[in-house]
């Protein structure tokens, strides 16, 4: 029988997040070549192709869209089965963070960890807003990052803008969406009358929301965080999106000059609020 190793599953969870093996490997911590070989393994493991080029990206088959939905819950059992039955190490920090912030955010973020604590090896969760806050609460997490509802201890350290993507001539009553639960995909529900559209797909992760967007199957609402996906432009001819706020909350093993300098990184990368409050 064939047995999926669990570091190849998370290297494969962070491109799907990324839609890029540059940006996954940087997350990570570990080389675009180890990155890639791991993709290689579990496609010559499951002989099926996983993923394929897509611009400076990539995109998933059909396998890969499969293999994402299975990935993510093998590796959060994984995880929580760890959790309960060792103790927290002292030489590393667990980051669990909205996969909406995964490309724009998640790299300045730890980044700015590294440099604050150089001898502490910093893990990356991405997951859902209501996930990150669940492994917070449970200790399985020890900083999450969330969208539109805090964590416990949590504070709200930026407004992030919300816009329609698509690609020229898409159906703009033709709506991709995350699944459930979702505050960006409740934001933009909230923000056009039911009438005026048709929700065609909706994905477990964004690599499947953008490849369906390239594939003019729809539009879909994204935060403005960093450079869009590529290939994909703005719909400027749509009611415009409320924007969301996003929250920052941490455990006891994080210092409070150390949370100080991730919220200022944060805020960093983000566009300025009075670009934002006039968008």
């Amino acid at each position: 029988m064939t047995t999926l190793d669990i570091v190849p599953l998370r290297s494969f969870d962070a491109v799907v997040a990324f839609s890029s093996v540059r940006c996954a490997a940087q997350a990570l911590h570990l080389s675009q070549p180890a990155v890639s070989g791991h993709l290689r393994r579990l496609e010559r493991q499951l002989g099926a192709a996983l993923v394929m080029p897509q611009g400076r990206g990539i995109t998933l088959t059909g396998d890969g869209e499969l293999l994402a939905t299975y990935a993510r819950s093998i590796l959060e059992l994984h995880d929580e089965a760890v959790h309960a039955l060792t103790p927290a190490a002292d030489g590393e920090l667990i980051v669990a963070a909205s996969e909406h912030a995964a490309d724009g955010l998640v790299p300045s973020l730890v980044s700015a960890l590294r440099a604050e604590l150089p001898d502490v090896l910093v893990r990356l969760r991405l997951t859902r807003s209501a996930r990150a806050r669940e492994m917070l609460h449970d200790s399985r997490a020890d900083i999450a990052v969330t969208l539109t509802s805090h964590a416990q201890g949590g504070e709200k350290v930026a407004t992030v803008p919300l816009e329609w993507l698509g690609v020229p001539g898409a159906p703009t009553d033709r709506v991709i969406l995350f699944e459930r639960p979702c505050a960006v995909r409740d934001q933009a529900v909230a923000s056009r009358r039911a009438a005026d559209f048709q929700i065609v797909r909706e994905c477990s992760n964004l690599t499947a929301v953008v490849s369906a967007v390239r594939h003019r199957e729809g539009i879909t609402p994204l935060p403005r965080i960093g450079a869009r996906p590529d290939g994909l432009e703005r719909v400027r001819d749509l009611p415009p999106l409320p924007p969301v706020p996003l929250y920052l909350a941490t455990g006891p093993r994080v210092p409070a000059a150390v949370r100080a300098a991730v919220t200022r990184r944060i805020r960093s990368v983000l566009p300025p609020q009075d670009v934002i409050a006039n968008s």
